[in-house]
């Protein structure tokens, strides 16, 4: 993530892979023989293969790192050390290289730290529970959270050190984990608690969800509907389709919107149209349109 940023930002970034490419490209789901999650974050970045436990791969990276602003891994505490290929090692090479490296946890739970997945970062750092509803007992957001923040947190990381160089003529060093990024979040002074209405309410051919003003307004939603109260409303709900109440409780001034559970059909929703890219020639999968655009001018 921090590399698919940066490279949108104007940066040329190069993936150092392992003999063969790297084994994530195979992750289901695939499209034109490439896994759409690894595409939608690597496309236009170039590869090269080298193999770290050997001298001639480890001679491949520090080759690249002699010419680079920056040089980005993921890789668990110690590993670097072990390769040779920690900050010292290659400020040697380019003594104004931006060295940054992610982590699942940093330093803050000890030498040995557990696996440094999305999942484990979000329970330890709390968000299992802050993100969960009062009603729901605590349990990690299937969204990968801290993947992404921590991605976003370590590319504004880089941009820093590179405005730092600028000002020192050194190289440094930038570090993010999972955890630190976690620690970002918001935490609620207390566990919401949702009403009948703030989740998605099913009806005869799908869901639908009731924006923040038809929510303040709980007896107009009902009345609208014919229920009794907000308990019925999801009963009466079912007994029509979306697009049918949607059109009912827009005429009542309640706005709300129908929930897409076909991702393959984002693309092709008029409501999407300035957020998803629908597949071409070039990507032959559907994809977020980046949030920003720039002129000839602003390069």
């Amino acid at each position: 993530m921090a590399g698919h940023v940066l490279r949108l930002l104007g940066a040329e970034v190069v993936r150092v892979e392992p003999p063969g490419g790297d084994p994530m490209r195979g992750l289901p789901p695939v499209a034109d023989g490439c896994s759409v999650r690894f595409s939608a974050l690597n496309h236009g970045k170039s590869v090269t293969e080298a193999d770290l436990t050997t001298r001639s791969g480890r001679e491949t990276v520090r080759a690249l790192v002699s010419r680079a602003d920056v040089f980005l891994h993921n890789w668990a505490p110690g590993k670097a050390e072990a390769l040779r290929l920690d900050a010292d090692a290659l400020h040697a090479v380019n003594p104004r290289l931006v060295y940054a490296s992610a982590s699942g946890f940093g330093t803050a739970l000890g030498p040995v730290p557990p696996i440094g997945t999305d999942y484990l970062a979000q329970v330890h750092g709390g968000l299992a529970a802050a993100l969960r509803p009062a009603d729901e007992p605590p349990a990690p957001s299937l969204m990968t959270v801290t993947d992404v923040l921590g991605g976003l947190v370590l590319a504004q990381a880089v941009l820093a050190g590179l405005l730092a160089r600028q000002e020192t003529g050194r190289g440094c060093r930038a570090a993010s984990s999972l955890l630190s990024a976690a620690a970002l979040v918001p935490r609620p002074a207390r566990r919401v608690a949702l009403s009948p209405l703030d989740r998605p309410l099913p009806t005869a051919d799908g869901l639908l969800y009731l924006g923040a003003e038809a929510r303040a307004l709980p007896r107009e939603v009902a009345r609208t509907v014919g229920a009794t109260g907000t308990a019925t409303v999801g009963e009466r709900l079912r007994t029509r389709t979306t697009d049918a109440w949607l059109a009912d409780l827009r005429a009542a001034g309640l706005p709300s919107v129908a929930v897409r559970t076909d991702l393959a059909a984002l693309a092709a929703d008029p409501a999407f149209a300035r957020t998803v890219l629908p597949p071409d020639d070039r990507l032959p999968y559907a994809r977020p349109a980046a949030p920003w655009e720039f002129t000839e001018e602003a390069r």
